[in-house]
């Protein structure tokens, strides 16, 4: 698909920013581990609610501009990459939504419930757009998983912020 090969500079920032912010999440999470040694399991639960989503949004951005680099991508097998992928993370969201609800050691905010349920919920549902438009129109799809990676690397990076402000600051208390 000759639109591919004009976003390959695109996928390869994307890809490169994603995994970066991959390592640095491991490296704050192994960091503030040090702070929570005895904050119990129910900390625990919280920190693994809100970091591992973080952690999976990075993932599909650097996935997603994996799959979209590799060469000879069709038009069907970018459609269903894209269906299928959209559909498996917003499932995923909407478990993690629900898991969040039951967390006793804190409960969401508005400004959480937004970065890491809603917004998500979007990005993930612009990329089962994207896949449902490969066949008729690659270049709109293409436009729209654009901006799913650039959405979910600023709700990564927001949630990796708020995360581990909240983990040191649970540390503190």
């Amino acid at each position: 698909m000759p639109q591919l090969a004009q976003w390959s500079n695109f996928y390869v920032i994307m890809g490169s920013s994603a995994g970066a912010l991959t390592g640095l999440m491991f490296v704050v999470i192994v960091l503030t581990r040090d702070f929570q040694s005895g904050s119990g399991a129910r900390t625990s639960h919280a920190r693994r609610s809100f970091a591992t989503p973080t952690i999976v949004h990075f993932t599909a951005v650097l996935s997603l501009a994996g799959v979209l680099s590799m060469p000879g991508v069709t038009r069907a097998a970018m459609g269903i990459i894209l269906l299928g992928a959209g559909a498996g993370l917003l499932a995923y969201v909407y478990f993690v939504a629900r898991r969040g609800r039951h967390l006793e050691v804190y409960q969401p905010d508005l400004e959480d419930h937004a970065f890491h349920f809603i917004l998500p919920s979007v990005a993930y549902a612009s990329v089962v757009v994207a896949g449902a438009s490969a066949w008729a129109s690659p270049s709109t799809s293409l436009y729209f998983v654009a901006a799913s990676m650039i959405g979910l690397l600023i709700i990564g990076i927001h949630n990796a912020w708020d995360s581990a402000v909240w983990m040191v600051m649970r540390s503190e208390s």
